[in-house]
């Protein structure tokens, strides 16, 4: 039975999850080949096979700009999550209901990072949003790769003025991520 850890979000990878999520994925897990973590996305480097230190616990002694930094992070993560959430009900195509259900869990999944970062114990519930104007697949799609640049630009704007490395390393690794869905929402 195979058994790995992310160092990123703490996750348990098995033989039963691996494939979570591939719809947001460009290249897929295999149980032979684990490339990322099937729930944030980091890559093969942060998959381990045993329990070590993970990067998702909270940071003692962060400065207010830090914390600022990474409260924004969690809740544009939040709402990234919360508008794939309402795209994955909009949309027409199946195939593309599927890939907003497992972006939606990998911004989540974000959130959640953040939130263990900070060493708080809730997700925030943001102001619900009416996506409905978003009639068609293709707006949707333009709609999810804007958000996914501008997390990108987010993680790129903040990251010299993060107070410690190991955020800076969890800020390079989730723009990784999100450059990928950049090139999937294409």
């Amino acid at each position: 039975m195979m058994k790995y850890f992310c160092k990123v979000c703490g996750m348990i990878i098995n033989e039963n999850n691996f494939n979570y999520n591939k719809e947001a994925f460009i290249e897929k897990n295999t149980m032979e080949n684990i490339i990322r973590c099937p729930f944030c996305g980091a890559s093969e480097e942060y998959i381990i096979n045993r329990s070590e230190e993970f990067l998702n616990k909270k940071i003692e002694g962060i400065n207010k700009e830090t914390n600022k930094i990474l409260d924004h992070a969690m809740k544009l993560e939040v709402f990234n999550g919360d508008f794939y959430r309402q795209a994955s009900l909009l949309a027409k195509d199946i195939n593309l209901k599927e890939m907003f259900k497992a972006l939606s869990n990998i911004e989540y999944m974000h959130a959640r990072i953040h939130k263990s970062l900070i060493g708080i114990e809730k997700l925030p519930n943001l102001r619900k949003m009416d996506y409905s104007k978003y009639h068609s697949d293709e707006i949707l799609v333009q709609m999810a790769n804007k958000r996914e640049k501008h997390a990108v630009q987010y993680y790129r704007k903040y990251y010299n003025n993060l107070c410690n490395d190991k955020i800076r390393e969890i800020f390079d690794v989730l723009s990784l991520v999100e450059k990928e869905h950049i090139e999937l929402t294409k």
